[in-house]
């Protein structure tokens, strides 16, 4: 490490670096290059062409006059900056001397008072130990934290002497508004994004762009046709780079070719409102593109660009009016979309398509995030008043990475240790923000475990007692179900596939779609929080398209809405057996990656899901091997789950390589009596409850009639959806008849 100057060599060195600097930045401020460069060009682009056909001396005279004093004025203008830069600099070069004498005359007097403070190196140990005191919960994080500091020291603790080269250049070149032409009426419609009310308001630094702002500032330096297109996704940072680009051009740093340029973002809500007939409003946009143009300074901004360059509902196809003055070297367009938007309605657009360049904005990786992370914490913290640790950092880019996936970085974590803050100041009142305020804002939001809690722990250790309440005769299933469940739990938060999948098989009315719902309450609450699609519905190929999406068709896709907006659930798909091949193949990436990719092209996050797949093919063999069963006085009843996995497999219904990527193929045995005669007792607990509730009446139905009543009517073969038919034909129709003919009034009692 290079030892630190001397208070007294560090000070003779920043006065005679000052005074170089303001040599270099004299130049650069009066504008010195552009303006010899355009001394004879109009003043504000102001020129003048004929309006008539054929000649006319007068208004070639009038042209000629006209343009002359623009021409004469922009020189006078023009030189006398470049006069008024050359008395300034000679004047600053000829009193160097007696700055350098008074310099060295008080330079003993300034040491006194340097030597009383600390050194730089001091004031930095001690910003560096309360900063660490403040930010490390952990010391094993100790390096990390300090790393975090040497990292934003010199943005958040220093400031950069007025004399430094980065500081003057900060300050935008004087005369620049010269090269400007005037746009009195575009102005009433626009943001200029290079103002400086504009700039002061937003954030000069930006963190992995670099690409992106380089490939905007190259695109707009072609010669014709140089516009762009940024597309992104919301939240992915496209606005941030637009307004480092405008940063750039504020300060003079972009090249030449782009020097004094405006950055103007267009309201184009404004403008359509002005007029109401489309052509009149055609005719608007074209004057506000021609005043653009001449004033040949203007690079126009346009948000939701799709919304402008198509047709249909809440759209304006203004294709024409873009084309014909993009297309030209004068006016420069940037558009902003998104991936989805582009694809449908802008590259369909040939007339768009060909004067426009894309600019893919992906989202940036967590390193990166991280970065943007630890700058912003100052930002929150100084808004709320409360101190942010590491650890928490390193919470909220690996919890939002896992459970926010229709956000991109950086914005899902941003919007995380935001939410984090108030919830911390306003509801639990402190002023620390510790890693488990991450995991009670995730969970409060999303309504799914996002750590292991006493809570959470005991739910998976009484899992198979729970389930068994609920799910009867099935304890072989539900003591798999449980442990796999378990040991999904174990890895919360880094599984990258779903949190859990079953493939549930055996004969309908077994209890595999009840078991599905009980997951669901006891892990999201409520079984409403159940996504539930029948493959019955989806067996060819155009159906498909229905679930997942299709760009042709504008169709977003059933499965995939429902997932996007229930990203926390249990996804149920009935009747697997039954779907199209191909479609097969969709759920053979969900269930090994977690996610599958929708009509558009988008990735579809399924990893916090749980997946119940159910399946009644092979119930036919269940129900013959239970007969034969029967008959040969076996005490063991049912199939285990490798044998039926490996009747699937031989009568080529399931192929291993679907099987093998569940968690659990789980086979549900039939249905026997004595749990038959529970089931139909719940199933008449249920009604009765109801008919007390509506009016008042008491049934009670003996042990002995439901006995009756499964053992003559239930089958093994149709479970207990058949027992429900049979109990409502024998026992509902009973209780309905006795009210329907006012047999029996508020406080009696039916007995059956």
């Amino acid at each position: 490490m290079a030892q630190e100057p001397s208070p007294y060599k560090k000070n003779i060195n920043d006065f005679f670096e000052a005074i170089g600097n303001v040599i270099i930045f004299l130049p650069y401020y009066f504008s010195i290059k552009t303006l010899v460069k355009t001394m004879f060009a109009p003043w504000k682009n102001l020129t003048t062409t004929k309006t008539k056909r054929g000649f006319s001396f007068a208004d070639w005279s009038n042209s000629v006059s006209f343009n002359l004093i623009s021409r004469l004025m922009g020189f006078v203008m023009r030189s006398s900056i470049l006069l008024f830069y050359m008395l300034l600099q000679v004047s600053f070069i000829v009193i160097i001397p007696l700055l350098i004498l008074g310099f060295f005359i008080t330079l003993p007097l300034r040491m006194l008072f340097i030597t009383s403070q600390d050194t730089e190196s001091e004031k930095k140990a001690k910003y560096k130990q309360s900063f660490i005191t403040a930010h490390l919960s952990n010391v094993d994080n100790y390096q990390k934290v300090e790393e975090w500091f040497e990292y934003i020291y010199p943005t958040i603790y220093t400031r950069n002497p007025w004399w430094k080269l980065q500081s003057l250049f900060a300050n935008p070149p004087l005369a620049r508004d010269w090269a400007v032409g005037y746009t009195p009426t575009l102005d009433e419609y626009v943001e200029d994004l290079t103002k400086a009310s504009f700039q002061v308001s937003i954030r000069g630094q930006i963190i992995g762009r670099e690409k992106e702002s380089q490939l905007i500032e190259r695109i707009l330096s072609e010669s014709d046709e140089a516009n762009a297109i940024i597309v992104g996704e919301e939240g992915v940072g496209k606005h941030t780079i637009l307004q480092a680009f405008a940063r750039r051009l504020y300060e003079g740093k972009t090249n030449s070719l782009l020097a004094y340029k405006r950055l103007l973002l267009l309201n184009m809500e404004k403008i359509l409102a002005e007029h109401e007939d489309p052509k009149e409003r055609e005719n608007f946009l074209e004057q506000l593109f021609k005043e653009a143009s001449t004033s040949k300074s203007v690079i126009l901004v346009i948000e939701n660009f799709d919304r402008y360059v198509s047709s249909g509902s809440g759209r304006i196809d203004l294709s024409a009016s873009i084309e014909k003055h993009a297309g030209t070297p004068h006016l420069q367009i940037l558009g902003i979309t998104t991936p989805f938007l582009y694809e449908t309605y802008i590259y369909s657009n040939e007339k768009i398509r060909n004067i426009t360049t894309k600019i893919d904005v992906e989202e940036i990786d967590q390193q990166t995030a991280m970065k943007i992370l630890m700058l912003e914490t100052f930002t929150y913290e100084n808004r709320y008043k409360v101190t942010i640790p590491y650890e928490t950092l390193t919470a909220v880019i690996d919890k939002s990475n896992y459970y926010i996936t229709t956000i991109p970085y950086p914005e899902k974590a941003l919007q995380l240790l935001d939410k984090a803050c108030v919830y911390a100041v306003q509801t639990l009142k402190t002023n620390v923000i510790q890693p488990e305020i991450i995991d009670a804002v995730l969970t409060a939001e999303t309504h799914t475990p996002t750590t292991l809690n006493e809570t959470l722990k005991k739910q998976l250790l009484s899992l198979e007692s729970q389930l068994n309440a609920r799910i009867l005769g099935q304890e072989a299933a539900m003591q798999i179900v449980s442990s796999t469940l378990r040991r999904s739990f174990i890895l919360l938060g880094k599984r990258k596939k779903p949190l859990a999948s079953f493939l549930f098989l055996g004969p309908t009315g077994v209890g595999k779609t009840e078991t599905a719902k009980a997951i669901s309450e006891i892990f999201f609450g409520s079984d409403k929080e159940l996504i539930r699609f029948d493959m019955s519905l989806y067996q060819t190929k155009e159906d498909i398209q229905k679930l997942i999406g299709s760009v042709e068709k504008l169709n977003p896709g059933l499965l995939t809405n429902e997932i996007r907006e229930n990203p926390y659930a249990v996804l149920l798909i009935d009747e697997m057996e039954k779907a199209n091949k191909d479609l097969l193949n969709i759920f053979l990436t969900l269930l090994d990656e977690g996610y599958f990719t929708d009509g558009y092209g988008q990735r579809v996050d399924c990893k916090n899901l749980v997946i119940v797949a159910t399946s009644n093919a092979g119930a036919d063999h269940v129900h013959q091997l239970l007969i034969k069963q029967s008959l040969s006085n076996q005490q063991e009843q049912g199939l285990s789950s490798n044998a039926m996995i490996d009747y699937l497999i031989e009568q080529n219904i399931f192929n291993p390589e679907f099987l093998n990527r569940f968690d659990g193929v789980i086979a549900f045995n039939a249905i026997e009596n004595d749990s038959a005669q529970v089931i139909a007792r719940r199933m008449m607990d249920t009604v009765t409850e109801q008919i007390y509730e509506v009016y008042k009446v008491k049934v009670e139905i003996s042990d002995e009639t439901l006995a009756k009543l499964t053992n003559d009517g239930y089958s093994s073969q149709h479970g207990a959806r058949n027992l429900q038919r049979i109990l409502r034909q024998s026992i509902e129709d009973t209780i309905a008849t006795k009210i329907l003919s006012n047999q029996v009034k508020a406080g009696d009692t039916i007995t059956i």
